[in-house]
């Protein structure tokens, strides 16, 4: 399978998964939101963008905390299956994301490569669409600095768990990082991966009675966890296309997009336009990024 035939069937299931986790979220009458590079398809290209290989979706915790049940009762088998981040066998780690997997036929897809020989094997090699939480973010900024670093601690012992690391990820950190991050992984495979679930679940969640004015994204990137959104970029939402069918975005998309990239409406130089999550193909590409801002450092989509 060249590159040209993997994207046009990896558009044709991604676009099943994103109707479907609509058609889902619709029936329950909860708000999501496309973000990151699913989000610039829908403005730039009306669709996906062209040599991207995955979609992303946002959804507050009050929203998901009230559909959860239902996602497991819609999405329990068939050609869809919920997943969610310690749904991936025992003892085993990938990362703190939540998933929608497409049953219905395999694809070359790395995403779940690092729980290989160690996690459950069903989903390998089956496209996700991958679920964020909107989690509060207090007010205070040492507050949040506090809460994210804990998080991403935890993200770090939590990696011990998965069948491998692979430190290339995070040579472009400086030497003091990539020491720690092998030093708190190697730490991380001695404590029990429930006991870090558990303390996930309440750091995360620390601030869900509390009101403030943003969200952060907890089951993000370990990089990600400490980004900041403003609550009323989000608000009611609204509509784009995506390949024909509306779709549901931040209300104030302009200003999400102007955060993660700079001028989104250019294209990338014609060598980074190239899928990411294709086997053999591991952080290949930028989902279509004209250009990052310099404070910020994200994967490559």
């Amino acid at each position: 399978m060249n590159q040209e035939e993997y994207l046009e069937k990896a558009h044709e299931v991604l676009l099943k998964l994103l109707l479907e986790f609509d058609r889902v979220c619709k029936k329950y009458d909860v708000q999501y939101y496309l973000i990151c590079g699913s989000l610039l398809g829908a403005v730039r290209h009306q669709d996906f963008i062209p040599w991207d290989d995955d979609v992303d979706v946002a959804m507050t915790r009050a929203d998901f905390d009230k559909v959860k049940k239902h996602f497991k009762e819609e999405w329990s088998e068939g050609d869809f299956v919920f997943v969610d981040y310690n749904e991936l066998g025992k003892g085993v780690f990938l990362d703190f994301m939540t998933r929608l997997v497409y049953m219905g036929e395999e694809l070359p897809v790395n995403v779940f490569r690092k729980i290989r020989g160690k996690g459950r094997t069903d989903i390998d090699n089956h496209m996700p669409i991958d679920i964020y939480i909107l989690d509060n973010a207090p007010d205070d900024e040492k507050k949040h600095k506090r809460l994210t670093m804990f998080i991403q601690g935890l993200y770090g012992l939590a990696m011990g768990h998965r069948a491998y690391v692979n430190y290339d990820e995070y040579k472009t950190e400086d030497e003091k990082r990539q020491k720690l991050i092998k030093r708190v992984s190697t730490i991380g495979k001695y404590i029990p991966l429930g006991l870090i679930f558990w303390m996930y679940e309440r750091a995360r969640r620390w601030y869900s009675k509390k009101e403030g004015k943003d969200y952060f994204e907890s089951n993000g990137w370990i990089y990600c966890i400490p980004w900041r959104f403003p609550k009323e970029w989000f608000a009611e939402g609204t509509t784009l296309p995506v390949h024909g069918h509306m779709i549901q975005a931040p209300k104030n998309y302009e200003e999400f997009l102007k955060m993660h990239y700079w001028d989104y409406m250019s294209l990338p130089p014609e060598d980074k336009r190239k899928p990411s999550h294709s086997e053999g193909v591991v952080f290949g590409g930028i989902s279509g990024v004209g250009q990052y801002k310099v404070r910020v450092k994200r994967k490559t989509e």
